[in-house]
């Protein structure tokens, strides 16, 4: 079962990654307001949409626990890509928001909010970016 184990894993640090680096908030005010809430909600939905177009053996709930998961998690808690761009390190988008993004065309899958975190910190990929 590495496949699911790998495409649950890959599900929740891209989302959970891309939330935090974009808002540069902690899980607790992206979970607990309404519309950043709405935004996990639909990245997990995407991911979860993208690993059943590659024939991965994800639950149909996937998203569902990857979210409640995340409301287990401390209100304080940050992931390493909101730490490498507060701190000006490259960014592992390529591998994480973009492969995601990658597979949306691929599979003929859109992917509009994934799309939108990775445009956002795009710029950030190989550091802070200079004026």
């Amino acid at each position: 079962q590495i496949q699911r184990v790998l495409w649950e894993k890959y599900l929740f640090i891209t989302v959970l990654g891309g939330m935090t680096a974009l808002t540069r908030c902690p899980i607790g005010p992206i979970r607990s307001t309404p519309e950043t809430r709405q935004m996990l909600k639909r990245l997990f939905e995407e991911i979860a949409a993208l690993a059943s177009a590659s024939g991965a053996p994800l639950a149909p709930d996937a998203w569902e626990r990857a979210l409640s998961m995340a409301d287990r998690l401390p209100p304080t808690a940050y992931s390493s890509l909101h730490h490498d761009l507060i701190h000006g390190r490259r960014l592992e988008i390529e591998a994480l928001q973009g492969y995601a993004v990658r597979l949306g065309e691929r599979f003929g899958i859109p992917t509009p909010m994934l799309f939108a975190v990775y445009a956002a910190l795009k710029p950030s990929e190989h550091g802070a970016p200079s004026p």
